[in-house]
């Protein structure tokens, strides 16, 4: 991660032609790429999203509970390379580009961490056993119905990265691609 370089991008998400290190970038507040990729499934009770437990050694949220896999776009790595790379490498996942529900992109200004999160959805139909923690930035996975997530998004804060605000923008637009009825007003 020491050598990761980003390309950095203007405050309208336009590439400026520059690369920097991970660790400058968020020193400086450089606008940069991010991708998050919500694994989910349709029960009988609604949808589920797949969540992990971040490792402890993640520089940001450690050992808090994630609703998004994903990571930083590296320098002259397109979106969809991106997915690949954040999948495969916590994961030990693989999917085709065509598989993949594509969301919007949001905004994200937090002073240093200043990012652009294309969103991407994938419904995942396998057994999460069969799936591997490559990198070590995952403890674990679980299945969680989108109002339990919610509402421990409200009452333990402390033990999630993410908002409870980003989360339910995130479902309704995954719920209209879908073409279900919006699940929060």
């Amino acid at each position: 991660m020491a050598t990761e370089y980003l390309d950095i991008v203007d405050e309208n998400n336009v590439p400026i032609g520059e690369k920097r290190l991970r660790t400058e970038v968020h020193a400086q507040g450089l606008w940069h790429r991010v991708v998050h990729i919500y694994l989910f499934r349709v029960t009988s009770g609604g949808i589920e999203i797949l969540t992990h437990l971040r490792s402890k050694d993640k520089d940001l949220h450690p050992n808090k509970w994630d609703t998004r896999f994903g990571g930083h776009v590296k320098a002259g790595e397109t979106l969809a390379q991106a997915v690949d790379a954040e999948l495969d490498e916590e994961i030990g996942l693989r999917v085709m580009p065509d598989k993949l529900i594509v969301g919007e992109i949001y905004k994200y200004d937090g002073g240093t961490n200043r990012e652009f999160n294309p969103v991407y959805y994938y419904q995942f139909t396998e057994d999460t056993k069969s799936l591997t923690f490559n990198d070590g930035e995952i403890q674990k996975v679980q299945w969680m119905a989108k109002d339990k997530i919610e509402n421990a998004l409200r009452t333990e804060q402390e033990k999630w990265a993410g908002s409870v605000t980003g989360f339910k923008k995130v479902m309704d637009a995954l719920a209209a691609k879908l073409g279900r009825v919006k699940s929060y007003d």
